[in-house]
């Protein structure tokens, strides 16, 4: 390939890049150039120093996703129960209305 076509393709690339960056800040309201993180990871110099950070912000949110776990640990069993009270409340509120209908319909013929 020829580095007319190199360069090409990176300055390509790089615009798919920066529109990505514009439609999330357009989307979600957050810059992340602005995230402290974005500020961290610009100051990192090697590829070790990279992996490293990624790695400490992996095992934060493991922290966090667990300690979240015990919350919804803890609901499931009350949205169990309300699901199936639901589901029993509205077998027995249509009743009535088809047995009505079944007599009207009796009545008719």
């Amino acid at each position: 390939m020829s580095s007319t076509g190199l360069a090409s393709s990176s300055t390509s690339n790089f615009k798919l890049f920066t529109d990505a960056l514009a439609d999330y800040a357009r989307i979600t309201g957050t810059e992340l150039s602005t995230n402290p993180f974005a500020g961290t990871l610009e100051q990192s110099n090697s590829l070790e120093a990279i992996l490293e950070l990624l790695q400490e912000r992996e095992k934060a949110f493991k922290k966090f996703r667990n300690r979240n776990r015990r919350l919804i640990n803890y609901i499931t069993p009350c949205v169990e129960v309300l699901h199936a009270i639901s589901g029993t409340l509205g077998e027995a509120l249509s009743l009535p209305a088809v047995s009505y209908a079944c007599h009207l319909v009796n009545l008719l013929t």
